[in-house]
């Protein structure tokens, strides 16, 4: 998947499950982001070729990193606010119509908050490592194995449904933005649909490999 899919999958976790209701479209973003963070490995692209060939699918998408990753990314976004001011930067530059009370900072802090914001982050990112173990290969290119277990083991694990870049679950992933934003009052299970749809099209599309 590409990074715009990985987010709208994270986003859509939270959506699905509701949470959004009760802590803020900041929640949403905080999963969207951290459904990307396993890609950070991916950097090392600017290092050399070796070194990101070493790197990518490990370093980032490795349980134990990847957990480390996005606690302290989620902990530190929940106890900063981070999404909430950058938010308020960019409205001073895009009108949004977004209720300026949408971008009043967090003032309570609670233990709840920062379960939930870790919880939330590390769901998005373990549906990366899912994603990318699904999405895999292409007629001309071989699987890319993802290190689960680097740096204690080498072994990649990989299991191809779906060619990389293939766009079904893309336009799935699209179709379910448009609805949201068009049936406000509907967008848990219009999340929890779209979902569905990623899993109903990646499982059938193995069929077509």
């Amino acid at each position: 998947m590409t990074t715009l899919e990985h987010a709208m999958v994270g986003a859509n976790l939270v959506l699905a499950s509701g949470l959004n209701r009760r802590f803020g479209w900041q929640l949403v973003a905080v999963a969207g982001v951290c459904a990307v963070l396993p890609d950070w490995d991916g950097l090392t692209i600017l290092w050399s070729v070796p070194l990101f060939d070493a790197a990518h699918r490990a370093w980032g998408h490795a349980l134990l990193p990847c957990f480390i990753i996005t606690t302290i990314f989620a902990l530190l976004d929940y106890r900063f606010d981070s999404m909430t001011r950058l938010a308020g930067i960019f409205s001073g530059w895009i009108k949004t119509g977004i209720p300026p009370e949408q971008f009043e900072r967090r003032h309570c802090f609670t233990v709840v908050g920062d379960a939930v914001w870790v919880a939330a982050g590390i769901t998005a990112a373990c549906s990366h490592l899912l994603a990318d173990m699904v999405v895999s290969g292409t007629a001309t290119l071989s699987d890319w194995d993802v290190k689960l277990l680097w740096p204690f083991s080498e072994r990649g694990f990989v299991y191809p449904l779906v060619p990389w870049g293939d766009v079904g679950n893309t336009l799935i992933l699209i179709v379910g933005m448009f609805a949201m934003l068009h049936w406000k009052n509907r967008i848990q299970p219009i999340a929890a649909v779209t979902l569905l749809g990623v899993v109903g099209y990646t499982l059938i599309r193995s069929y077509f490999q």
